[in-house]
C-alpha cells in the first residue's frame, strides 16, 4: 500500500497485537478497520480502576520528581501504552 501523502511504500508494524501502516518518510500513521477499537480498549484497560486514573499517575509522577530533585535527576520517563505502541524509531 502507498502512503496517501507521498507516495512512498507503506511499512506494516505489529505492535502489542495491533497492526499500523506507516510511511517511514513522512511518518505518517494508517490503522486498518477495527484497530482504532483495540487501541482504545487497551487504553481504557490501562486506566481500569485500580491503577489511578491516568491524572492521579501523572500527578504521582510530579511529586516523585519535586521530592527526587527534579526531573534531572532521574532522566527516566516512564512511556505510556500509546508512546510505546508508536514508536517507530527514526
Amino acid at each position: 500500500m502507498k502512503c496517501p501523502v507521498d507516495g512512498m511504500i507503506l511499512v506494516i508494524a505489529e505492535r502489542k497485537g495491533i497492526e499500523i501502516d506507516h510511511c517511514p518518510e513522512c511518518r505518517g500513521v494508517w490503522l486498518d478497520r477495527g484497530e482504532l477499537d483495540k487501541i482504545i480498549d487497551r487504553v481504557e484497560s490501562f486506566d481500569a480502576p485500580g491503577s489511578g486514573s491516568r491524572r492521579e499517575r501523572d500527578d504521582q509522577q510530579d511529586d516523585d520528581r519535586s521530592h527526587s530533585g527534579g526531573k534531572n535527576s532521574s532522566q527516566r520517563k516512564r512511556k505510556s501504552f500509546l508512546g510505546d505502541l508508536f514508536e517507530m524509531g527514526g
